[in-house]
């Protein structure tokens, strides 16, 4: 058999491989941006729902929730062209499961779940959970701590059968966890992290039970959450949101969560510096620092800049101070 005639054989053969082959990259590409116009539509949706929070925080806090959660599907419904459909209402509904508003005390849902209206059908809306706070570990086998996303803590001791409120620095003499500053902030972010990631699980798990079957059914699953991510979104107040299942094209199924990008009051709670050649950061009340180093007439006050907690100091290059 001559050459060309091989040629030609082989050519038949392989093209349909690189037809389909070409037709994956495509399918691929197109997934891709799909998946980040999902992303930037969910994205500019918490955005949204932010600033209507930090615009109506301080006059009623539910109504400021409710207003803020109306924003962020405001946004998404106009997004996705679906604002005079109610079925592609109730689809877009069903993919942003679980709205987390993170206060000082605590922590609210604003997630779907079904309930009874009054003509006794069964119906599925997003809908207020109570309040849940931030609970951590057991400290000594003693000490019950319940934190806020600042430094007053609420703590119960079983052994004195009594209740303490207050700054965490007032009760070091008697926790001793509370002597660093770098102990009681890990102590206070996984309180905060746990306590979240085990309610929103815990309603996963009990709305994907009773959904399973159902026409709008989405089975929720829990995203992978980097630890760095935790620690910059739980500081401050704020809102989270996961949003699954919107259609794509290939691949895995859509899961993305907007985690910190919400951020609605920046506290500043610490100061960073340049002192002596050295980037410290410290709180902002600290003795030393008032004292010392800002009466000092050879310190740049223009070397001053703020972060909303030590990680985030630390990140851009800062040093702990020591402060007493």
């Amino acid at each position: 058999m001559r050459l060309t005639s091989l040629a030609v054989i082989f050519v038949i053969i392989i093209m349909p491989f690189l037809f389909i082959s070409s037709q994956s990259a495509k399918a691929a590409i197109e997934d891709q941006k799909l998946r980040t116009y999902y992303d930037n539509v969910v994205d500019n949706a918490i955005q949204d729902a932010a600033f209507i929070l930090s615009r109506h925080k301080h006059e009623d806090s539910s109504a400021a929730r409710q207003m803020a959660a109306d924003a962020f599907f405001d946004s998404l419904y106009y997004s996705f062209s679906s604002y005079i459909d109610p079925a592609s209402k109730a689809r877009v509904d069903s993919c942003v499961p679980v709205l987390v508003f993170l206060e000082n005390e605590g922590f609210y849902l604003y997630a779907l779940n079904p309930y009874k209206n009054i003509n006794g059908q069964t119906e599925t809306r997003h809908v207020w959970f109570p309040i849940h706070h931030y609970i951590g570990e057991n400290l000594s086998g003693r000490f019950c701590v319940r934190y806020t996303l600042e430094n007053e803590v609420y703590v119960y001791d079983q052994i004195d059968k009594a209740f303490i409120q207050g700054d965490y620095q007032d009760l070091k003499d008697r926790i001793t966890f509370f002597n660093d500053v770098k102990t009681f902030e890990n102590l206070r972010i996984a309180a905060v992290k746990n306590s979240v990631q085990k309610e929103i699980m815990r309603y996963m798990n009990e709305f994907s039970q009773w959904a399973a079957g159902k026409s709008f059914y989405v089975s929720l699953k829990f995203p992978s959450i980097d630890d760095s991510d935790w620690k910059r979104a739980l500081t401050d107040e704020g809102i989270l949101v996961f949003a699954q299942g919107f259609p794509v094209l290939s691949g895995k199924s859509y899961n993305h969560y907007a985690l910190g990008g919400a951020r609605v009051i920046r506290k500043e709670p610490v100061e960073g510096y340049l002192w002596q050649g050295i980037l410290y950061y410290c709180r902002k009340d600290c003795e030393y620092y008032l004292n010392t180093v800002l009466t000092d007439d050879r310190f740049d006050s223009s070397s001053i800049v703020y972060f909303s907690d030590p990680c985030e100091a630390a990140q851009n290059g800062y040093f702990p101070h020591d402060c007493r």
